[in-house]
């Protein structure tokens, strides 16, 4: 305690002491409004600071206590600072400025306001920046939370910012988000924060990473949110209320964190996890609602968050806001948590795509809140569904359990893919929905799968539990409602609906719903395989258990089995199946309202195949009714079932049924019941209406009616029917009755309209047996005992043998109904005509007379009767007597049926009618054939009457005929019309007011004459021919074109001196023109010939018109001209075929340098009497064109501008076609080639030209115009292949602008060669350049010596380029060389060109002195054959005698043309890019096409393997993605990989490859692909696989002269490099030398040679000083390093001020061969 004391004692003695302690500061004292720069420790206290900038630099501490400190700039922090008790306020004097924490930040018991210039959406906007290994410290200043005036409190100043918005804008943040590199999560790596007891308002965020961070006993009030990274974080007993902007409240990033006993208010986002093993307990959240932007739940976690804890936290007061919100995060734990009012519109807590998620005792309140009828009903407390589709749609697993849920919509929801869940022990009261699987969203999902609801209590809901649907997707499967307790159901207690299969329903108590158990598939008849059994439904309102389709559908449920339940139901069936297949409903117990309103089933089930309805027990109005579906292979089985029942026992609707051992028993028990000999019984026993029933072995007891067949095929064996007024009723049915005991009835058996087999059937104790009407029966082998009437048959067909018949007062009685019905023929009847009718033994049964119709009453006529004991009278023929006329008239009949008897009287006449024959006829005699139709045997004669033309008016007798035919005689051109009139005996004579036949005689010829020919003769070459006529009559029905035809084609041929061929006869209808089309060449010859209406038909000696008919114009053909032409005028020699021929020629000219301009065509003037045309003054460098058109005698036209050609194609490669004329082809005329591919005459395939004809692709084929051919496909060029033309039908069509004629006409002298020079290095040699402008014949080097000569004859030619055979002076730049020219002397050169015509051009004189250039050169006789720079300048002229050894050689380089043997060029090595070694054709599957290599490469067999298997390995890798496939490093070479659809290409490559390769590469497969459209089902077959080497060989082909030493030289070449500049002062030039080898090999016996014209320089030095070689004239380097550089300095010396160059050579050796490189410069 003495302790104690003095520790306040001397904390008292410091407070005091401090407290009189005067303001100030040590270290670096602040100055108002300037910076303050920490570079010393700092203490300042009691003070009033305004600064602008702060900084604190490393290692440096700033202190502040009790200071109120202002800073306008920026705040950095790179040394531990503490601010006391004081109040810090920051504001930004530029953007940009802040708060940068570096070190350690402790605020205690201080306000730190920051102000920002800009809203924070700027990333200028002032903040406090937490920098990497930052800490940040705020606490109170005891760290104490029960002391709340020492807190220390963080905010943003936005005091006059305006509204609410406003003021959120400028908030500032603390700590930023990370940038690359800097940082993980959301905030900058290691910034570590400590909160305690503190607040911060209008903060933005807090944001920091480090380890030992936490938070406690703060407040953040309008915060945007906190995000942490860490692990082990710590968040206890805070509050957060208000925020904005963000979605997150506080974001984690990390695990093990641990949330305890926080308050969140009036938030935007809650608790956000992004890390797992997190603790959540003992929280609130309240009063949360969405504000249109931010977050939606007070909790969530994302997929990377698992195995947290949450438990024992309270939500409330949650208005469109999610409690909890979890995406695919697992195994977590929520427990003993309360949720009120959590969600009210939103789902309390969704979970997605999550798996093995534990929700227990949780309490659940309102989910809806307060207005839950105003909320949707899917308004969920729990709901399970997906959480990306289709990336992470599946979930589940979860156990839900132990929890309670009141006064909601929807308690809980699985969504499709949350499968294998469990719902158990759970209480669910007052709510619209419990528990419910839902098939959502739409696309084809499937419905939830393998979830479990078992043993929950639930009260007071509409729907208790539902597998329910929103799209229909596919079924789920597997899903169990077992052990449920469900009481008061407004609605259904248990759905299943539309998308679920393989479910069980079991052991469920349910009490009180409106529905039981509910199953209906609107859907696609989903619902399969479901078992419901074992429950109790009791005071069900409506139907106990259905399943059912919506009505209509074409779809079943099928193989649902009801077992084992009990059910009651008030108002509806106990069990009701609709469109159930295969169904099952067996051993169950059932109760319906049995009330004298009542009609319900216990069982009702319609369109219900091949089910089974078994061993049930049923009290109820109907017991079991089924229907609807009639078909013998699946009938419904109705057996061993037991029904009490008030109507019917057992209704057959429409159906086929076999009802099998049944108990049956009527037990009507109210006042509306049948009265059955004083005893009340059920209506019908068993009741079959339209369908097909078989009874058996049933007992039915106490019924109005035992069996009722109504329109049914039916069969009744071995039933018991006791006490009913009628056993059986067949009413318009047809079937068999045998072997049934049928006692006490009124009535046994009742037919009407039916067929019925009574078989071996026991009748006993019956009022009557068989009262059978107008029906069909066989009755054989039964007994009928103590009965009164045995048969009564009325009207029925009938057959009985072998029965006992022991009845009191008749065995049987067959009874017909007879009515009579006096008449005429034509129906009427004879009103009160009398007649009588007596049977076989006279006794007269009728005397009556007809009504007003003739008709009698019917009379029912005992035809047998038997009495009891008595034998059989037979009471037939029948007797009906009448009068006709007063005479009597009887007729006998054996009455065995019911009917009408007429008895006729005779008042018609006979009916006659002459058959109409043809209307017009060329003949003036007229049959008339008459039919005689009926004369009741009385027929007498025929009367014919007529009349004619104009005088229809009146009809005329022609006479009276026995006899049918009738000849008339008519006149030509009139019309007749006629009819007969038949009477009978009796007088009567047929009546008639129309005719019956009509005909006109017409024996008149037509005559035609043919139009629009004045002569009988004419030429055609047209193949078609229009034909026009005129007829002189108006009734033609048809014309005939007769052609003859004559193959002779000579002129004017006379018709009677060849013989012709009957060619075509066609018959024209209803025109007078045709155009006929002609086929072979030759004569045809026509007639026109008329048939009228009456056959009269028109004939011609002579023909209408012979017709010459020649289809193709006669040729004409121009003589060779050559394709060039060096004159001004060509003769031209022309040949026809045929001296008739017309034609017309025409010429088109064009500049060649122009050669794609539109052609203009000229008539040119010919007299075709002469057989050439002469050309005069032809244009120099003008290309000329020539076609004639023209025609012959028959007027066929040849125009070769618009040519078409056809031609078979035999399918073999390389096909060629030659062409009539040369193709003009430019920008108007066409070449168009078009293939009938697959011979159905349409040609459908356009084809390309081709350029190379080496390298087609697979539409392509060439064209030579020179040659006039057009060439296909081949082997090894590639190129389109027609199809064989089998059948010869021309398949190939080329469409073109074609010409006589193309020449090339050259006339003027060929360009001069140009650029001619001299130039020299010494006395010994002249150097003559010149260039050749272009391709000559000839080209000479002349020259002339000592003056310049007047004429060519002084003039020596020196060297002939292109007088060799076979050669030609190309176009280039060429040297020659004049060796050992005379020093005394003056020489002149020029170059002259001839070309092919003789034209010859002359170049400029060049010439030049010798004493000139001897002057400029002296000579030296050293030879040493190295020496240093000292010893080079002496000897220089003598090195020049060297070359005095050989004679002049010209120099020659060209693209075209290789060098002589003899001729020497110093030049580069060979170099070469790349190397194409190996190609591998390669299915997509790894398996090999093709494979091609270069000729000298010989691939090892292992290298070659791995190598492949190196490729296979990775496409299978990268086959799926898209783009290029790219290149694998393999040894020193490379792979490059090209892919196609179905194949990729594989080449092995030495060197450097770039784009337009790979481009070559992909053309390459997608052309195989596109010759091989089968190889996307490959078999494997490699030579299936066509023209791989075509496509594949020239990218080989490209490089086969290339080596990997040339490959090598060009890296060399590229590595290996000389660089030079020069410096000049007065006539002194320093050349710098810089030899760099940036190769990885060391280069040796490196030399460099200068070479420059001595005339203008002369080398005077070098530095530093080397050996001289003068055998190469060199100086001798040596070796270079790799990566290694050598400099040199060149010094010489300026002779003349012309411009000149100096080229630094140096050669040297690398890896065994030699290389050179170069550098050339340019001196002013």
């Amino acid at each position: 305690m003495k302790k104690v004391s003095f520790l306040l004692l001397a904390i008292t003695a410091i407070i005091i002491s401090t407290g009189n302690a005067s303001a100030g500061s040590n270290g670096n004292a602040p100055q108002d409004g300037q910076d303050w720069i920490i570079t010393q420790d700092t203490h300042v206290w009691d003070e009033t600071v305004s600064v602008k900038d702060i900084v604190v630099n490393f290692g440096k501490t700033l202190k502040l206590e009790n200071v109120s400190l202002t800073s306008q700039g920026f705040i950095e922090i790179r040394g531990e600072t503490r601010w006391i008790n004081s109040t810090i306020y920051h504001t930004q004097d530029n953007h940009g400025d802040n708060i940068s924490l570096y070190s350690t930040l402790s605020i205690i018991n201080s306000e730190l306001t920051l102000n920002s210039l800009q809203k924070n959406s700027e990333k200028t906007a002032n903040c406090l920046d937490l920098n990497k290994d930052s800490v940040l410290i705020v606490t109170d200043f005891d760290l104490n939370p029960k002391t709340t005036n020492d807190r220390s409190l963080i905010s943003s100043d936005v005091a006059g910012k305006g509204n609410y918005t406003e003021r959120l804008d400028y908030t500032v943040q603390v700590g930023r988000l990370k940038t690359d590199g800097d940082g993980s999560g959301g905030g900058v790596s290691n910034t570590k924060v400590i909160v305690e007891n503190s607040d911060f308002e209008y903060i933005k965020a807090l944001r920091f990473t480090g380890e030992d961070s936490y938070i406690s006993n703060s407040t953040f009030n309008f915060i945007g949110g906190i995000n942490v990274a860490l692990d082990n974080f710590l968040f206890l007993n805070n509050t957060i209320q208000n925020s904005y902007t963000f979605n997150i409240d506080v974001l984690h990033t990390g695990d093990y964190g641990l949330f305890l006993n926080n308050t969140l208010v009036n938030g935007s986002g809650g608790f956000w996890f992004e890390g797992s093993f997190n603790n959540v307990r003992g929280n609130t959240f309240m009063d949360y609602y969405y504000k249109g932007t931010g977050g939606d739940a007070t909790l969530s976690l994302t997929p990377d968050s698992t195995n947290n804890s949450i438990s024992n936290n309270l939500f409330k007061n949650l208005t469109n806001f999610h409690a909890m919100y979890f995406a695919s995060s697992d195994d977590n734990v929520i427990s003993n948590n309360i949720f009120m009012d959590a969600g009210f519109g939103w789902h309390t807590i969704i979970d997605r795509s999550g798996y093995r998620n534990n929700y227990n005792n949780n309490s659940f309140e309102r989910c809806a809140g307060d207005n839950r009828t105003g909320m949707p009903w899917y308004q969920t407390c729990i709901i399970f569904f997906f959480w990306s589709y289709p990336d992470d749609y599946y979930g589940g697993s979860h156990i839900i359990e132990n929890n309670t849920f009141t006064d909601f919509n929807s308690a809980i929801r699985f969504l499709s893919y949350q499968n294998n869940n469990t719902v158990q022990n759970n209480i669910f009261d007052n709510g619209y929905h419990g528990i419910g699987l839902w098939n959502w969203p739409d696309g084809g999902n499937i419905a939830p799968e393998g979830n479990l609801f078992y043993n929950n209590s639930i009260n007071n809901t509409v729907h208790a539990i539902a597998l329910d649907w929103h799209y229909m997707g596919f079924a789920g499967k597997d899903n169990n409602i077992i052990s449920n307790n469900i009481t008061n159901t407004e609605g259904r207690a248990i759905t299943v609906w539309s998308v679920y299969q393989n479910f069980t329903i079991k052991n469920n108590y349910i009490d009180n719903a409106t529905l039981g158990i509910w199953l209906l598939d609107d859907g696609y008849g989903d619902i399969s395989n479901g078992i419901i059994s074992d429950n109790i439904l009791q005071n069900i309102l409506y139907n106990g258990i259905s399943a059912y389709t919506e009505f209509g559908s074409a779809f079943t449920i099928d193989n649902i089995h009801v077992n084992n339940n009990f059910v009651h139901s008030i108002e509806g069936a106990g069990i009701m199946f609709r469109d159930v297949e295969e169904g099952y409903i067996a051993n169950n117990t059932i109760q319906t309202n049995m009330s004298h309103e009542s009609q319900l089933s216990g069982i009702y089930a319609y369109y219900i195949p091949k089910t089974t309805i078994k061993n049930n027990t049923l009290n109820s109005a109907v017991g079991i009714e089924v229907g609807g579906f009639e078909d013998s292979t699946f009938p419904i089985i109705i057996e061993d079932n037991t029904l009490y029942v008030n109507d019917y026992g057992i209704l057959s609707n429409r159906t086929y049924s076999k009802i099998v051992n049944n108990n049956v028993t009527g037990v009507c028990t109210h006042d509306k019941c049948n009265i059955l000999y004083l005893q009340k019984v059920g209506a019908f026993g068993i009741f079959s209406q339209e369908g097909e029933v078989e009874v058996s072995d049933n007992k039915i007891t106490n019924f109005k009616e035992g069996i009722t067949l109504v329109l049914a095929d039916f069969d009744l064996e071995s039933n018991t029917i006791d006490f009913t007024e009628t056993a059986i009723t067949a009413n318009n049915s047809e079937g068999r009755i045998s072997n049934n005991v049928i006692t006490n009835n009124t009535e046994t058996i009742n037919s009407y309209k039916s067929e019925i087999n009574l078989l071996s059937n026991v009748f006993n104790d019956f009022e009557k047996g068989v009262y059978s009407y107008n029906s069909t029966i066989i009755i054989d082998n039964n007994i009928f005992s103590e009965g009164d009437f045995c048969l009564d048959l009325i009207d029925s067909d009938y057959s009985m043998q072998n029965n006992e018949f022991n009845c009191r007062e008749t065995d049987y009685l067959i009874r017909y109904n007879l009515r009579i019905n006096v008449a005429d023929e034509l129906g009427a009847g004879s009103r009160e005509h009398g007649f009588t009718i007596e049977n076989s033994f006279g006794t007269k049964l009728v005397d009556s007379q007809t009504d007003e119709q003739g008709f009698s009453d019917y009379y029912m006529i005992d035809i047998i009767s038997k009495g009891a004991d008595e034998n059989a009278i037979n009471y037939n023929p029948i007797k009906i007597i009448y009068y006709n006329n007063e005479i009597m008239v009887e007729i006998y009949t054996n009455l065995s049926y019911n009917h009408t008897l007429l008895a006729l009287l005779d008042t018609t006449s006979p009916q006659s009618e002459i058959i109409p024959g043809i209307g017009l006829i060329n003949s003036e005699s007229i049959e008339l054939q008459i039919s005689l139709l009926n004369d009741d045997n009385d027929f007498k004669e025929y009367v014919v009457e007529y009349i004619v033309n104009d005088e229809f008016a009146q009809w005329e007798i022609y006479g009276t005929f026995d006899e049918s035919l009738v000849l008339f005689t008519g006149e030509d051109g009139k019309e007749y019309r006629f009819r007969s009139l038949a009477r009978d005996i009796y007088g009567n004579t047929e009546v008639k007011t129309n005719y019956e036949y009509q005909v006109k005689v017409d024996t008149s010829v037509p005559i035609t004459e043919l139009l629009n020919f004045e002569e009988d003769y004419y030429f055609i070459g047209n193949n078609q021919i229009e034909l026009s006529w005129r007829n002189n009559a108006y009734d033609i029905a048809y014309n005939t074109i007769e052609v003859s035809y004559s193959n002779f084609t000579n002129a004017n041929l006379d018709p009677n001196s060849v013989t012709w061929l009957e060619l075509d006869a066609i018959n024209i209808y209803g025109e007078t023109q045709y155009i006929y089309e002609f086929d072979e060449i030759g004569h045809y010859a026509f007639k026109i010939l008329a048939k009228d209406y009456a056959g009269n038909t028109e004939d011609k000696e002579d023909y209408d018109i012979i017709m010459n008919y020649a289809s193709k114009v006669d040729t004409i053909s121009f003589s060779q001209v050559p394709q060039k032409w060096g004159y001004d005028s060509l003769e031209i020699f022309i040949d026809t075929d045929n001296l008739n021929l017309d034609y017309k020629i025409y010429i088109a000219i064009q500049t060649i340098e122009k050669g794609n301009d539109l052609l203009t065509w000229y008539l040119l003037p010919h007299n075709i009497s002469e057989d050439k045309i002469m050309l005069q003054d032809l244009q120099d460098n003008t290309r000329y064109y020539l076609y004639a058109e023209s025609r012959d005698l028959a007027g066929n036209l040849e125009n070769p501008l618009d040519t078409t050609e056809y031609f078979s194609s035999n399918g073999q490669y390389d096909q060629s076609f030659d062409l009539k004329y040369i193709p003009a082809i430019n920008d108007i005329h066409w070449f168009n080639v078009s293939i009938d591919n697959d011979l159905d005459g349409i040609y459908e395939k356009t084809l390309i030209r081709g350029m190379n004809k080496n390298k087609l692709l697979v539409d392509e084929y060439y064209l030579d115009v020179t040659n006039k051919t057009l060439q296909f496909g081949g082997t090894s060029n590639g190129g389109f292949v027609p199809t064989e033309d089998i059948n010869g039908n021309n398949n190939i069509k080329i469409e073109y602008s074609g010409v006589h004629l193309i020449f090339e006409v050259f006339t003027e002298d060929p360009l001069k060669a140009t650029d001619v020079s001299i130039s020299h290095t010494n006395a010994t040699e002249l150097v003559l350049g010149f260039v050749i402008p272009e391709d000559a014949a000839i080209c000479k080097v002349q020259r002339a010596d000592d003056e310049l000569p007047t004429s060519d004859s002084g003039w020596f030619t020196q060297e002939i380029i292109g007088l060799s055979a076979g050669t030609s002076c190309k176009q280039g730049y060429y040297e020659w060389i004049h060796k050992n020219p005379s020093p005394d002397r003056d020489y002149f050169y020029r170059i002259t060109i001839e070309d092919e015509f003789g034209h010859i051009s002359k170049s400029s004189n060049e010439s030049v002195s010798m004493e000139e250039v001897v002057k400029l050169y002296s000579s030296s006789g050293a030879e040493n054959t190295q020496f240093g720079m000292k010893e080079i300048l002496p000897v220089t002229v003598g090195v020049s005698l060297l070359f005095l050894l050989f004679g002049g050689v010209l120099l020659y380089k060209s693209r075209k043309e290789e060098l002589d043997e003899n001729v020497t060029i110093i030049e580069s090595k060979p170099v070469a890019k790349y190397k194409v070694e190996e190609l591998y054709l390669i299915y997509k599957d790894g398996r090999l096409l093709r494979n091609v290599s270069a000729v000298e490469v010989k691939t090892d067999t292992d290298i070659m393997s791995g190598m492949l298997t190196a490729i296979n390995d990775f496409v299978q890798d990268s086959f799926q993605t898209e783009g290029d496939l790219g290149s694998i490093d393999y040894g020193n070479n490379k792979i490059i990989l090209q892919r196609g659809e179905h194949s990729y290409l594989a080449a092995v490559v030495y060197g450097e490859i770039d784009n337009m390769f790979k481009g070559k590469m992909i053309n390459a497969v997608r052309t195989i692909e596109a010759i091989n459209p089968t190889l996307a089902t490959w078999n494997g077959d490699a030579e299936s696989v066509k023209q791989v080497k075509v496509y594949l060989n020239p990218i080989i082909d490209e490089t086969i002269a290339s080596t990997r030493e040339m490959v090598d030289n060009y890296f060399t070449e590229k590595e290996i490099v000389i660089t030079s500049t020069y410096e000049k002062l007065g006539t002194n030039i320093t050349l710098n030398v810089n030899l760099s080898n940036y190769s990885s090999e060391t280069i040796s016996g490196c030399k460099i040679s200068p070479e420059f014209n001595s005339s203008i320089l002369g080398l005077v030095g070098i530095d530093p000083d080397v050996y001289y070689s003068f055998s190469d004239n060199s100086f001798v380097v040596g070796d270079i390093s790799s990566y290694n550089e050598v400099q040199f300095k060149l010094k010489m010396q300026q002779k003349s001020t012309t411009a000149t160059s100096v080229e630094i050579k140096m050669k040297y050796e690398q890896k065994g061969r030699e290389g050179i490189t170069s550098s050339r410069i340019d001196i002013a």
